[in-house]
């Protein structure tokens, strides 16, 4: 590092955590403003905070090593989640915030009732809020330990301590504090700030890698050169073939099963955290489409173009995920690189923040306030949630030490929750679902997962199956179309929600449809325009991701049709949200 990028960073990271404390003293001291800063946010903050804390450290990592292992089709193992965030922007986001709850697992008991309502929340809350939540900590600084490892020239120990750790540590420190001190209302305004930064370093990069490269047809002589298939790495749909286990069959069950049977198909999590902070429905909505389209359209193509050329400059290497800071290392002249690396702390810290401060709410919220003191004044729960972000970071330390390929911590959290999005969509939208539901299709994703990763491949060959059938995504395939009739078997077999519990929760919500017609008519739920809304949406997320790639790689009939297929979602996402609104406005059937 340069002395000019070391002024780029160290003033990044004094403005970013300044900032994060000094607007975190806009909240009201109140749990309310700790944890939803007082639901008083518009949409383009709810929904740039919501796609900046999905640009983490380890994404532009992960992308460069897909495409380097498996070219920009790889990326369909997270693409898919445009159609899931356009159901959750239509069905679901509305929900949310008509809920008024503080967690998504709050939610828990306004819909069940009694002692395994109690319980499922409990254990939602230590599974979703310790264990995930870790889980995903964990792998972020992993990514950061990567990129520090590789980009910057250390002596063997900082401090006593490896290098790596040593520097991480230190912003690990800088993120604890603002999020511990500042709330929710820090955590939001520094992802703001780190959402522009990272994504100016990031195109910054890919237009300096283009150049190096020699554009298209340089990348091409790269590959070549490498012995590798450069028209293979820049397909953008698969082929249709015969190979079970091949790229267009995961293609076939990431767009036909993962999007809809995956927990994230309601945007539960975080993204209901920042839901609840929105002023209305209204913003709630426009907050989600413009996260969907910043999430799956505007942020990775730079991140693809720097693994093209990594590869076509590097060629093959041991750890694909290194591709990206090592070319950060070999094109950024000093104070761009200053700027591009002070983009990956941003990007870092906006994660960090979110997942402490999301896992510090269920803590304080549904075990401490719910389970362990009801009777707790907001100074005692103010305190509570600051020393759960501080413990929640020492766990995520721990647990990056045991984290090797970052790709495969995202598939890992995505199997143990294969198969919710059925029970998450039913509880919504199907009065007979309960709280057994959801704790035998938690229990048995989980327990399958376990099973396919440690004796799928014998299981596959006793069949004579596909080996590739144990891994993700076919693995999210198995667990949904098995567990969904256990939980559904379940339900029947167990009560009811008492009615007068359910009454409560229709009225409060609304979620209306023919689930509910025995408890409210079903006129007042999801109507053609939300499915009109839906199938643009999709046309529109799609179209703008396949248009763009069509552009960069000079395929005309990609350019065309995502043209075409964004156009045409655009009028009807307009028309959509503007039958909804004016329906809800006068009471009246969309």
């Amino acid at each position: 590092m340069a002395l000019l990028d070391l002024v780029v960073v160290v003033g990044w990271l004094a403005l970013s955590t300044g900032v994060g404390f000094w607007l975190g003293r806009q909240a009201s001291p109140t749990l309310e403003g700790f944890l939803v800063a007082d639901r008083n946010l518009p949409w383009w903050i709810v929904g740039t905070s919501m796609v900046a804390t999905t640009f983490a450290a380890d994404t532009p990592l992960v992308v460069a090593g897909y495409v380097a292992t498996g070219g920009i089709l790889a990326n369909w193992n997270w693409w898919w989640m445009g159609a899931a965030g356009m159901v959750g922007m239509y069905l679901f986001a509305p929900l949310w915030r008509r809920s008024g709850v503080l967690t998504d697992i709050e939610l828990t008991e306004l819909r069940y009732a009694g002692p395994s309502a109690s319980l499922l929340r409990l254990l939602k809350a230590v599974w979703f809020g310790i264990f995930i939540n870790v889980l995903t900590i964990a792998w972020v600084m992993g990514a950061m330990r990567k990129i520090v490892n590789t980009v910057i020239d250390l002596p063997p120990t900082l401090a006593g301590l490896p290098p790596d750790l040593a520097i991480v540590g230190l912003l690990f420190l800088l993120t604890v504090s603002y999020t511990a001190a500042a709330g929710f209302y820090g955590v939001v305004a520094t992802d703001v700030l780190q959402f522009v930064l990272a994504m100016t370093g990031s195109v910054l990069l890919a237009v300096l890698a283009w150049q190096h490269a020699g554009g298209l047809d340089g990348i091409h002589q790269g590959w070549t050169a490498h012995g590798l298939d450069p028209i293979m790495a820049t397909q953008l749909l698969p082929v249709p073939d015969t190979v079970p286990d091949g790229q267009f069959a995961q293609w076939l069950v990431l767009m036909g099963i993962t999007w809809w049977s995956s927990k994230q198909i309601d945007g539960g999590g975080y993204l209901a955290q920042r839901l609840f902070a929105a002023r209305n429905e209204q913003h709630a909505t426009w907050a989600y489409l413009w996260f969907t389209i910043a999430h799956i359209c505007v942020r990775p193509w730079p991140w693809v173009i720097v693994g093209l050329v990594g590869v076509a400059t590097l060629g093959a290497v041991d750890d694909p995920e290194t591709l990206y800071p090592s070319m950060m290392v070999a094109l950024l002249p000093p104070g761009v690189f200053g700027l591009v690396l002070a983009g990956f702390l941003a990007a870092f810290m906006s994660t960090i923040d979110t997942q402490l401060h999301w896992g510090a709410s269920l803590v304080v919220r549904d075990i401490w306030q719910r389970f362990i003191d009801p009777d707790a004044s907001s100074q005692r729960l103010l305190a509570v949630s600051r020393a759960s972000v501080v413990a929640l970071a020492l766990l995520g330390a721990f647990g990056a030490l045991q984290i090797d390929r970052l790709g495969g911590a995202w598939e890992l959290a995505f199997s143990v929750t294969a198969g919710l999005g059925t029970v998450t969509i039913a509880r919504w939208y199907w009065w007979r679902t309960n709280a057994w539901s959801e704790l035998a299709a938690m229990g048995y994703a989980a327990a399958a997962t376990w099973v396919l990763s440690h004796h799928g491949t014998s299981l596959t060959a006793s069949l004579g199956l596909p080996e590739g059938w144990v891994r993700f995504p076919f693995n999210t395939a198995f667990i949904t179309f098995t567990g969904l009739p256990l939980w559904v078997g379940i339900t029947w077999m167990t009560a009811p929600v008492p009615s007068d519990h359910l009454r409560r929760f229709v009225t409060r919500v609304r979620p209306g449809g023919p689930g509910w017609t025995r408890f409210q008519d079903m006129a007042s739920g999801p109507s053609a325009a939300h499915l009109v809304g839906i199938v643009g949406g999709i046309l529109l997320v799609y179209g703008i991701l396949l248009g763009t790639g069509g552009i960069l790689l000079h395929v005309t009939t990609s350019s065309l049709w995502g043209a075409t297929g964004a156009l045409i979602g655009a009028a009807m996402t307009r028309w959509a949200l503007r039958t909804i609104a004016s329906s809800e406005q006068h009471g009246e059937t969309p």
